[in-house]
């Protein structure tokens, strides 16, 4: 590698906004950034997943289409 063209990587502290989780990356913008969701609690890695809008969505189709 050349090292006059590539800038140089600090150390970041990236926070989590939904579950306060602090990772330590390199990155070459600033000395801290914040995250909207992690791993840690990210529903396509914890398995769980929110049904709220979901299950108000099927529930009005259903009153709205009964059968009987």
């Amino acid at each position: 590698m050349k090292q006059t063209i590539h800038p140089a990587t600090l150390p970041t502290l990236f926070t989590c906004g939904n579950c306060g989780t602090e990772i330590t990356l390199a990155s070459t913008g600033q000395t801290q950034s914040n995250l909207d969701v992690c791993s840690n609690c990210h529903p396509a890695y914890t398995g769980e997943r929110l049904r709220t809008l979901s299950n108000n969505r099927i529930d009005a189709y259903n009153s709205r289409y009964k059968q009987g």
